[in-house]
């Protein structure tokens, strides 16, 4: 611990653990278009070989948050039908590899949680236009309403939609922590660098100490 301006600032993980209290889980994008072998990304030409590897981490870790007491909101990207939510500018990119811009429609297959990863009853689901999961959604709402400093992010891809939550829920002071074996993307290299820039920048930890402590936490609370 250090102080900085009469405040005390965490220095370790389990410091800064212990300050990030009442967590909420963010799971961004676990949706059939991008991460399943029928979706659109997949048809597209991704490679989603690593992502599929990446798929129990990130259900063990929405299983086990649960299981601690984590709050869970889930996140979706959306495309309204005919463009209407794409500008030129997010068309151009969107289109940059090629790629039909028309993926996760409302109320289609492909906009839909990957089986397993379905939202409950008590769990909200934030539909996004764009990469940042709070820009023109509830989700500051939300978070605000449950008391949530804390926001641990999984999901996909690394380099896009969960990097720009991040960066994003930081400049909102929130604390934010990246689980690092649960976040995952179609190429190998940006997934790296993207995780590299968040370590130096953000708190990124495996999923099992994030969940330990918070486990330890809610069994001392209990006892």
């Amino acid at each position: 611990m250090k102080v900085v301006m009469g405040r005390e600032i965490p220095t370790d993980p389990d410091e800064l653990l212990a300050r990030a209290r009442n967590p909420a889980l963010l799971m961004i994008d676990v949706q059939n278009d991008f991460a399943h072998t029928d979706g659109h990304f997949a048809k597209g030409g991704s490679d989603l070989r690593l992502i599929e590897q990446s798929l129990p981490a990130m259900k063990s870790l929405l299983d086990k948050a649960r299981a601690a007491g984590l709050a869970v909101v889930h996140v979706h990207q959306n495309t309204l039908p005919d463009g209407l939510s794409d500008s030129v500018a997010w068309l151009h990119f969107k289109t940059r590899t090629g790629r039909s811009p028309d993926y996760c429609l409302p109320g289609s297959w492909g906009a839909a949680a990957v089986s397993g990863f379905e939202a409950r009853s008590n769990e909200p689901v934030v539909v996004k236009f764009r990469p940042d999961a709070f820009l023109g959604t509830a989700l500051d709402r939300i978070l605000a309403a449950g008391g949530h400093q804390t926001v641990v992010v999984a999901g996909l891809f690394t380099e896009g939609c969960v990097e720009s939550t991040v960066r994003s829920a930081s400049y909102r002071d929130h604390f934010v922590v990246v689980a690092e074996d649960a976040v995952a993307s179609a190429i190998a290299d940006r997934h790296a660098a993207s995780l590299g820039l968040m370590r130096e920048r953000y708190s990124v930890f495996p999923t099992a100490e994030i969940l330990d402590f918070y486990r330890q936490a809610r069994n001392r609370a209990a006892s």
